[in-house]
């Protein structure tokens, strides 16, 4: 391979930039270009050696069987009712599969070999003299047995013979051929060795040892085990040289089954035309995938559960990039067949006839940003197909070559190198391997590229300046790359050409700028179009009811009709209305938080002085003060005098005065709060506002104590009622056993709120059935069955409003009420009992073991749950979080953060050196855990042994790491004791979670996640790229700590998101608003009532 490689041809997406068609860089050493010409006459020339190699060795040279004999020397054994030869028609007749069929019906003549030897090949021979006419026209119909013959007179009985005969000396080759060698890929004449071609190094991760015998291909619809996919060949018929196989010397004859007329007259129909759905991207881990994608020699982690294992290449703009990829040869051929099936050109003849182009045809390398959701060279920055189309040509209209591929014959793979640039603009990308006419199945994914800007940011300033000017598309990706340059400016980095990056960068501001005015133009336009619409739908509606008034005095029937239809008109209209108008605030909101996100990128760098001058950034921090992110707005621009709706009022300041004042704009922004929130929210800082104020620290203290009294007075779980729980699930397991409808040995576990330390007296009893992993024949249609069973056990033993409807559920449910009797009371205990739900019971234990090790975790989780349930935040079913998430919040924050002289400070200001608030027993260092002195230290990855990986018991494909640290608890919850008494009090990290959730979190790019080292956080992005999340949709993510691919807040709707963080910031706000004395004196308790207050219906 050429050691400077280029970009060569391709197919830009919308935010490509590799569009320039250049001669692609030749093939060195080890690589053959895939000329038809060349490669015909190597396999002409050599076609004895090149004949691929037969399952099937005849002895004596004899030439082995045809399709056609097989049908005619199996046909007698059918016809004479054989019941090994009547079982593999009914399986042919079953499935259609002709791969299969003359497989086995190979193996079937072979094994009467012995039997016929023996006898003198006396049966052959009688079957051959008496059955050879109905032998020649056997029908493998749909029509059963007695119907698969149809006679014919003209068959050589002699020849019937000769073909017995030939039977008898076939001997089978136990080690079937490898796919490779049914490929049979010659690239030039000379003896070739199995392995990678010279220069070329063996591609990493892929073992060197042959592959394992295979069975008959079992795809769907696969062809005769005779037709195999071959590379750029001519058929053996047309070949010059004999071939010492057979195979190819007359199509293959499979007669098609008889078809019964409903049958036919189904085939008849036209298709009816299906809805085109758009299908998400499949196969996004790498353990889902069957090839392998490197750039620039770098692989992906092999195991994305395995953070150690993390691989990332760091490159510059517009920097050299080689994608290699690796597919294994029987997926290649596996997909060509199916697609011939799929549209109905899977014939014999064209099936002999493919070769390595067919099956490399629409085989695609694409550039993408990190996380994109789709492929495709829509959504690629470039795409590059290895095999050149038509299209591609270069500009002296010569078609341009392939790119290099070869064949590794040790591992049956086949790979090549695509050459591809960088892109001109920072950010993160990756290379995916696909198909273009199939391009949601990702069959391989490289590594992250981190793309950076290091000492030319006036160059890449410069094309995005050019990108804005050209107004190819609407400006947000401008927007945002501008924004990853501003992030990642650093003047020590910038050793000259700082004027001219910052002439650019002002520039790009304005271009910005003129973006922000036009969208507010079109969004006052639209909005004013939409106000007139309604007005004209509101007195439609008064037409309407004077109508329907009418029609019921006279009782004109056909009128109400027609009003009816009237009525659904206006109705249509209103949601027509209704749509438009989301989708105009929205693009404003959009554009509005873009422009937010640049000014808070240019304000945050301190190297942003340096680029501009300071009139400039007066002028963008004064806009900065009117932006609000609860309100998802920017107030009124105050210096504006007049119509206050017009465009110039909204955002943007056009020139700077030095007497203008911060405050003005600060009162603007106000104003807008208190209109729409009905508050005016405080950002500040706790240990700003209790700064020199006794007091404060005095009511946050109070708090705290008031938090602990209610905790012990209503959450606390008593000893009765765990004495009360266990009785109820030692009763129903007794049930369970007596009903012996379920393995010997299953059990009855206890798992959720009510024994994950985290629930309160009043939480519902969720068990679960544990049945013993020996119980390996007890499938879940098994367990649905015997938990019918089980219900009608229920019922007879006394349990009250037995409920079956969840038994169809993914994990199968009875409800119950438990009649429980003590001291002569009886009560219901309401009871939800499941089918082995283990993820449930692990999730149980370890929030069981941070409750043990941090009591005060409990105390925390019970006044957030208080406060969630209170303001209406906590429904699932109305699209708001689950307790289970809030829980999983303030983990995330515990494990975060960092205690500092009192007070906490927020997880994106920790380094990483100190322990966080609470130990993370998911990445603790068990040493350090036993012996919690010195430094804080974390294990580098997870455990991955047979102990701790498990599958995941619904979804195949995916592995659980079950690991987390529960050995020597008495230990941490010593420790935690010991830095509670010196640490901030429970009321400031209270008020410091409300307060990091509604300002500090980055919901645009950041997971809520425990699978992450301290001082580190879990993106976005990965999250997108491995688990197909959604990347740019803007709201709350969670992820499960077991379950990677879940999202526990997938529930929740982006308008309930804001309305959530809303009443973070609320939260904080009423509890800053009393430290700081605005309220008088509150007292801890009224201050806990005055946070959960409950919201009023009409709210």
């Amino acid at each position: 391979m050429a050691s400077t490689p280029s970009p060569g041809r391709g197919r830009g997406g919308p935010n490509g930039n590799n569009k320039a068609k250049s001669p692609k860089a030749k093939p060195g050493n080890g690589h053959k270009t895939t000329d038809d010409s060349n490669i015909n006459a190597s396999a002409n020339n050599n076609n004895t050696s090149a004949a691929p190699t037969s399952n099937i060795n005849t002895a004596n040279s004899e030439p082995e069987l045809t399709d056609q004999q097989i049908l005619i020397a199996f046909g007698p054994y059918v016809r004479s009712g054989h019941p090994d030869a009547l079982k593999i028609h009914q399986v042919y007749l079953n499935t259609h599969d002709q791969a299969l069929f003359l497989g086995s019906a190979r193996r079937f003549l072979v094994q009467q070999k012995s039997v016929e030897a023996q006898a003198g090949l006396s049966d052959a021979a009688s079957i051959g003299t008496s059955d050879a006419s109905a032998a020649s026209g056997i029908q493998l119909g749909s029509a059963g047995a007695s119907s698969v013959i149809n006679t014919s007179p003209s068959v050589d009985v002699s020849a019937v013979q000769k073909i017995a005969a030939q039977i008898s000396s076939v001997q089978i080759d136990t080690s079937a051929a490898r796919i490779t060698e049914q490929m049979n890929i010659p690239f030039d004449s000379k003896p070739r060795v199995s392995g990678p071609p010279p220069g070329i190094l063996p591609p990493p991760g892929l073992t060197q040892t042959p592959v394992e015998p295979a069975p008959p291909a079992t795809v769907p619809q696969s062809t005769p085990e005779h037709l195999t996919v071959v590379p750029n060949t001519v058929n053996s018929a047309s070949s010059s040289q004999p071939s010492t196989s057979n195979n190819n010397a007359q199509p293959s004859i499979l007669p098609a089954p008889i078809k019964s007329p409903k049958e036919e007259s189904k085939s008849e129909q036209a298709p009816t035309t299906a809805a085109k759905v758009k299908i998400r991207r499949t196969q996004t881990r790498l353990n889902e995938q069957p090839g392998k994608l490197f750039a620039n020699g770098v692989a992906a982690p092999p195991t994305p559960n395995n953070p150690s294992s993390t691989t990332q290449l760091t490159v510059r703009l517009r920097t050299e990039l080689t994608a290699r990829w690796v597919l294994p040869l029987k997926h290649l051929r596996e997909r060509v067949l199916r697609r011939q099936q799929e549209t109905g050109n899977s014939t014999s003849t064209s099936t002999q006839s493919l070769t390595i182009r067919d099956a490399l045809a629409h085989l695609t390398v694409g550039l993408f940003r990190y996380g994109v959701a789709d492929n495709g060279a829509h959504c690629s920055i470039v795409s590059k197909t290895i095999l050149a189309t038509d299209t591609d040509a270069t500009k002296n209209g010569k078609k341009e070559p392939d790119y290099p591929f070869d064949v590794d014959q040790a591992t049956d793979c086949i790979y090549g190198t695509v050459p591809f640039y960088s892109p001109r603009t920072p950010g993160n990308v990756v290379f995916r391997l696909y198909f273009e006419d199939e391009a949601h199945i990702t069959l391989a994914t490289g590594p992250m590229i981190k793309v950076v800007v290091q000492d030319d940011y006036a160059s890449v300033l410069r094309f995005i300046l050019s990108n804005f000017k050209s107004k190819k598309t609407n400006g947000m990706s401008s927007i945002h790359s501008f924004g990853m340059v501003l992030e990642m400016f650093d003047v020590n980095t910038q050793s000259n050409g700082l004027e001219e990056a910052g002439r650019a960068g002002w520039g790009c501001i304005c271009e910005t700028r003129k973006l922000v005015e036009g969208a507010a133009v079109s969004y006052l336009k639209k909005k004013g179009e939409l106000d007139v619409l309604e007005r004209e739908l509101v007195e439609a509606e008064g037409v309407k009811k004077d109508l329907l008034k009418m029609a019921e005095e006279h009782v004109v029937v056909a009128k109400k009709e027609d009003d009816g239809e009237k009525e659904g008109g206006v109705s249509e209209e209103k949601q027509k209305l209704m749509g438009e108008r989301y989708t105009n605030e929205r693009k404003w909101k959009e554009m509005q938080l873009a422009y937010a996100s640049l000014l808070e990128s240019i304000l945050k760098n301190e190297s942003s002085r340096y680029l501009f001058k300071k009139d400039m950034m007066q002028k963008m921090c004064l806009e900065y003060e009117l932006w609000c992110p609860l309100c998802e707005s920017f107030a009124p621009n105050p210096l504006v005098i007049g119509d206050m709706t017009q465009p110039s009022s909204t955002i943007l300041v056009q020139s700077f005065n030095r007497n203008w004042s911060v405050k003005s704009f600060e009162e603007s922004r106000q104003t807008m709060q208190k209109e729409l929130l009905g508050y005016i929210p405080i950002k500040a800082s706790l240990q700003s506002i209790t700064a020199g104020r006794a007091k404060s620290k005095d009511m946050l203290m109070d708090l705290s104590n008031a938090m602990k009294a209610l905790y012990m007075d209503e959450y606390r779980v008593s000893d009765d009622v765990h004495a009360r729980r266990e009785a109820v699930r030692s009763g129903i397991e007794e049930i369970v056993t007596a009903s012996a409808a379920f393995p010997e040995g299953t059990r009855v576990a206890v798992f959720g709120s009510s024994a994950n330390g985290f629930g309160s007296p009043s939480s519902d009893l969720d068990l679960c059935l544990q049945i013993p992993q020996s119980a390996t024949d007890f499938t879940k249609e098994h367990g649905v069955s015997a938990m019918t069973q089980l219900a009608e056990k229920f019922t007879e033993a006394g349990m009250v409003d037995v409920d079956t409807v969840r038994l169809t559920a993914r994990i199968p449910i009875v409800k119950l009420n438990f009649p429980y009797d003590k001291d002569g009371k009886s009560i219901l205990v309401e009871c939800d009992l499941s089918l082995q739900n283990p993820l449930a019971c692990l999730n149980t234990a370890l929030l069981n073991t941070y409750s043990k090790i941090s009591p005060d975790t409990c105390i925390l989780a019970s006044i957030i749950k208080r406060w969630a349930k209170m303001r209406d935040i906590n429904n699932p079913a109305m699209h708001t979080l689950s307790s289970y998430g809030y829980v999983l919040m303030l983990l995330f924050y515990l494990t975060s953060s960092e205690p500092n002289d009192g007070f906490v400070v927020d997880p994106g200001n920790v380094r990483g050196k100190n322990p966080p608030l609470l130990v993370n027993l998911q990445r603790v260092d068990p040493s350090w855990a036993q012996n919690p002195v010195g430094p804080y230290r974390e294990i580098l990855a997870k455990p991955h042994n047979q102990y701790c990986i498990h599958q995941h018991p619904t979804e195949p494909i995916y592995m659980v790491n079950t690991y987390f640290y529960r050995s020597g608890l008495e230990i941490l919850e010593q420790y935690h004791v010991n830095r509670s008494k010196g640490g901030p009090c429970l009321g400031v990290v209270l008020a410091s979670f409300f307060r990091y959730f509604a300002y500090e979190f980055d919901y645009k790019k950041l997971v809520v996640s425990l699978d992450t080292k301290h001082g580190e956080f879990k993106e976005k992005e990965t999250k997108a790229e491995e688990d197909g999340w959604s990347l740019y949709k803007p709201g709350l993510a969670i992820e499960d700590p077991f379950e990677h691919f879940y999202d526990v807040a997938h529930v929740v709707k982006t308008s309930n998101f804001h309305h959530i963080q809303q009443e973070f910031a609320l939260a904080y706000s009423k509890i800053a608003s009393a430290t700081s004395g605005d309220r008088g004196f509150v007292t801890g308790r009224d201050l806990i009532d005055l946070i959960c207050e409950p919201v009023a219906k009409d709210d």
